[in-house]
């Protein structure tokens, strides 16, 4: 087992290692991460190794970007003696694999008692230091204003529906109109749509965003048999539609390629 030895290190002193294997999405969430460390300061030491008079960063490599975007002095850290660039590439690796996040319902339990202590979602989200938007997907349906349920109870919507109107809708009685209104649309993606356009066009009227979303114009796509298969199962455990799926994989692959905002 390797010896490590704690100590808080300078910023200035630290240089990020080719071993790092993470290499992708650094900056997406960095600016929650570092108003959770502005918050709450870093829960988790950095892994270096000394380099003479320097240190390489082996493990948190955004844990210190986040930390510099703040204007930190020092950072904690853990100094380990590594000899090869195997050995911190092998380090880095079994920490990031080997990281467990929080599950849904452990996240949502949280998001609810916090949101019950300190009043607001805002609150939430500001002592967390995570967006409010995040603290919503948190909390999950469980938040989703009564007048919404209700449709849901009625069958007059599926509960993946009200969940994403009410998680991109800021405001809860443009949400409700949004909800009345969405009955009008028949197919489930153009539903999904219909929310996207909510988020983006918010000073419109549900009117006009039922308006935008009947003038577009449907794209085919053609799936092999094991996607079929594989979105078929997908929306049974998650009683989803397979649209739904479609749309929400799509949108993530755009976004993690910097082609959504």
């Amino acid at each position: 087992m390797k010896k490590f030895r704690f100590k808080y290190l300078p910023l200035d002193k630290i240089d990020i290692s080719i071993s790092n294997v993470r290499k992708s999405n650094l900056e997406e969430g960095i600016d929650e991460l570092a108003n959770s460390i502005k918050e709450i300061g870093v829960q988790q030491p950095i892994v270096v190794s000394p380099k003479g008079e320097r240190y390489e960063l082996i493990v948190g490599q955004r844990r210190y970007l986040a930390c510099k975007k703040l204007r930190e002095r020092e950072i904690p850290a853990l100094i380990t003696g590594v000899k090869t660039e195997t050995e911190a590439t092998i380090i880095s690796f079994s920490e990031n694999i080997h990281r467990l996040d929080l599950e849904y319902r452990d996240k949502m339990q949280i998001a609810i008692e916090l949101r019950n202590k300190f009043g607001s979602i805002g609150r939430v989200a500001e002592q967390v230091g995570v967006t409010p938007a995040t603290v919503r997907n948190w909390l999950g349906y469980s938040d989703v204003p009564e007048d919404i349920k209700k449709m849901v109870d009625e069958g007059k919507l599926s509960a993946n529906t009200a969940l994403r109107i009410w998680t991109n809708t800021p405001d809860e009685k443009q949400a409700v109109k949004i909800a009345e209104k969405i009955r009008e649309i028949p197919r489930s993606e153009q539903r999904m749509v219909m929310i996207d356009l909510v988020r983006e066009n918010l000073k419109k009227s549900p009117d006009e965003i039922v308006k935008m979303v009947k003038e577009l114009k449907p794209i085919t796509i053609h799936v092999t048999q094991k996607v079929y298969n594989a979105l078929t199962n997908a929306s049974k455990k998650y009683e989803s539609t397979q649209e739904d799926i479609i749309i929400d994989v799509l949108e993530e692959w755009l976004k993690k390629r910097g082609f959504i905002e």
